[in-house]
Order: structure tokens, then C-alpha cells, then sequence
């Protein structure tokens, strides 16, 4: 499931107390296109916690399922209905977003993908081993064979020196140069359409991730799993 976020809802039904989706926009899950949806909501279904709806992909006309979820306090506080559209490629998660990406080692890959199996089946002894061998890989791709016979934590200490971290921020500063269409488009100077404005929403979402979520994500569970030892 993926959630459809509020700014993507075009349109609203009213249900009791509350405003519930009717019409929103977002990427189908079948033809991956961004596409519009009239939600059909089966009322007669709903229960406390939600109701499932149905729409057709304005683009490739397939059906596509839709889960609004109800909870009392959006009830009392008469507030927006939470909408999710079912997505199976994004049930698994990062495996499929490592899976899709070409830069990525397959030996990387494989190694990932049997950490996650092994940690599925909670074999903790079996995800550990699988563990160090998913960091081994990544720091391998970048360290290359000169780190070899290393330990992680002097790999760990060389891998500044051989990825430019900074390389992904430093790219938009050509993107938001005065002169460029994008900085145009910034200004008001320039019409932005709807794909447009659709992957200013997913730039700005990878641009806080990288700088503010991610870094604290990696402190917080580096401090958790130092005090378990």
C-alpha cells in the first residue's frame, strides 16, 4: 500500500462528519504514469477503522484499488479521510527499489535480498553473517579491491575518500541557476505543469531525506544498537 498524500486529492464527498477522497491524482500502479482517479466507495462495506473504494486509470483505463481510512479522531475533528492506493511494488519495500536500480552491484543485490530473507525467517544468527556481508559489498564497491583484508571500520574510514557524498546537493545548483527554465519556473517566470509540479514534490521529499532524515535516522540507530552492547 501507498499512502496518497492530501495535496494529491483533488476533490472530496462529504460522509458524515467527514471529507472523504473522491477525486485524486497519482501515479498508477499498472502503467506507472501519473493519472487521475474518480473513486467509486463501496459505503455499504465501511466499518470504523475504513472502506475500500475502486478506480480506473485515466491513462491505461485498468482498475486500480483504493483503502480510505476513517479513525475517530479525524471524526471529532472533522478532518480528512487517510487514502492509500495498492501498489505491489511497493509492498517490498527497498528490496524493489535496489532491484530497479541498474548502478547497483547484482552481487549487492543478492546479498541484500538474502539478509532480508534470513531476517524474515528471524534467524538472527544467519542475519547477522548476511549483514556483514551487505556492508562488505557496498563498502567493496566503493573502497575496490585495495580494501581487501581490511576491517570494516578502516573501510568505513576510507569511504569519504572515494564517494563524493556531496556530489547529489552540489547538482542542483545548476538546476536552480537564475538563468535555468527550472529557476524560471521557481519565479512564476515559467508555466509548470502537472508532471512538472509532481517531481518538484518527490526533489524536495529526496532533498530533506538526504540532508535531515537520513543522517538522523543512521545516529538514532547506531545510539539504539550501542546501548544494547
Amino acid at each position: 500500500m501507498r499512502e496518497i498524500l492530501p495535496g494529491s486529492v483533488l476533490s472530496h464527498i462529504q460522509y458524515g462528519y467527514q471529507k472523504v477522497p473522491k477525486k485524486v491524482k497519482s501515479q498508477c500502479p499498472n502503467c506507472t504514469k501519473t493519472s487521475e482517479f474518480i473513486l467509486k466507495a463501496n459505503f455499504y462495506q465501511v466499518n470504523k477503522k475504513g472502506l475500500f473504494a475502486e478506480a480506473s486509470c485515466s491513462e491505461c483505463k485498468k482498475p486500480t484499488v483504493f483503502v480510505i481510512m476513517l479513525n475517530d479522531d479525524s471524526l471529532n475533528h472533522r478532518e480528512e479521510a487517510g487514502l492509500y492506493i495498492y501498489d505491489p511494488l511497493a509492498t517490498n519495500g527497498p528490496l524493489d527499489q535496489i532491484q530497479g536500480n541498474k548502478r547497483i552491484p547484482q552481487d549487492l543485490v543478492r546479498s541484500f535480498r538474502s539478509a532480508l530473507n534470513v531476517s524474515q525467517t528471524k534467524d538472527n544468527s544467519a542475519t547477522a553473517v548476511m549483514s556483514k556481508r551487505v556492508l562488505e559489498s557496498v563498502l567493496k564497491n566503493f573502497n575496490g579491491e585495495k580494501a581487501s583484508g581490511q576491517s570494516l571500520s578502516e573501510q568505513f574510514d576510507q569511504l569519504p575518500e572515494n564517494v563524493d557524498l556531496s556530489k547529489p546537493i552540489q547538482a542542483l545548483s545548476h538546476l536552480v541557476h537564475p538563468n535555468s527554465p527550472f529557476y524560471e519556473m521557481l519565479e512564476l517566470e515559467r508555466e509548470i505543469d502537472d508532471e512538472t509540479a509532481s517531481l518538484l514534490m518527490e526533489l524536495l521529499e529526496g532533498l530533506i531525506e538526504y540532508l535531515f532524515v537520513l543522517p538522523e535516522k543512521i545516529e538514532t540507530l547506531q545510539e539504539k544498537i550501542e546501548k544494547k552492547y
